[in-house]
């Protein structure tokens, strides 16, 4: 689940159809740990033992060959921060769209105690959404709400940083340009319950859903392996 970090309520024209605001989810630590057997053997890389010094990865095979081996991947909490506008259309609906960044986080380790290589992948996305949000009830301050919507992410950059152990010694670093950037779409739903203490400032509180569609890519992701998410966002 993500938990609601901050949102300032930027303007509102004087008509009080149109409003701005910044906001920010997400937070640190893991959220999804998905361990698997270790899948590719040293028979499939090719060289032979005496060359394996200058492949780190086929060292790292050939030590562990015959050995129990797993992969463990630790996705970190997504972070996004945008900007979003909202236009009221009449009393009961709004619609809103803006622009989102997200940071996407993941740790891997892939072999046996002592002979292994761990990365650390970053993954950059700017997207835009579209939500329509309906005003169930209004009544003194107290506003009852759901919403719905679309959010579209393109990949702008990734990286990857990789090192090697034998031996419990680290042999090589190396940080890889990540030349995949998939279009990654999404649906939500989500109802609300606001009090506003003025007519600028309310509280409240917005449980949710989440979809995430396959993106086409072979880019490990929380998105693939949990691609439905709940959320629970609290703000300001």
């Amino acid at each position: 689940a993500n938990n609601y970090i901050a949102q300032a309520n930027i303007s509102k024209n004087n008509s009080g159809r149109l409003s701005c605001e910044m906001f920010m989810t997400g937070g640190v630590g893991s959220v999804f740990n998905r361990k698997s057997p270790g899948g590719v053997s040293a028979a499939s890389i090719g060289p032979d033992n005496s060359n394996w010094k200058d492949s780190p990865l086929l060292g790292v095979l050939l030590y562990n060959e015959g050995k129990e081996v797993e992969t463990d991947i630790k996705y970190r909490l997504p972070i996004r921060a945008g900007l979003s506008f909202a236009y009221k259309l009449n009393e009961r609906f709004s619609l809103g769209s803006g622009v989102t960044y997200t940071n996407l986080r993941s740790d891997m380790r892939e072999g046996s105690n002592s002979h292994y290589f761990t990365g650390e992948q970053t993954l950059h996305y700017v997207g835009i959404p579209l939500n329509m949000r309906y005003n169930i009830v209004s009544w003194k301050g107290l506003e009852l709400y759901v919403s719905s919507g679309l959010l579209a992410e393109k990949c702008v950059s990734g990286k990857l940083k990789k090192e090697y152990i034998l031996n419990n010694r680290v042999e090589k670093e190396e940080t890889q340009n990540l030349n995949e950037k998939p279009l990654q779409w999404s649906v939500n739903a989500s109802a609300g319950l606001q009090y506003n203490i003025t007519s600028s400032i309310g509280l409240y509180a917005e449980p949710g859903v989440s979809y995430y569609f396959k993106d086409g890519s072979s880019l490990k992701t929380i998105y693939k392996d949990k691609p439905f998410n709940f959320n629970f966002n609290l703000g300001v």
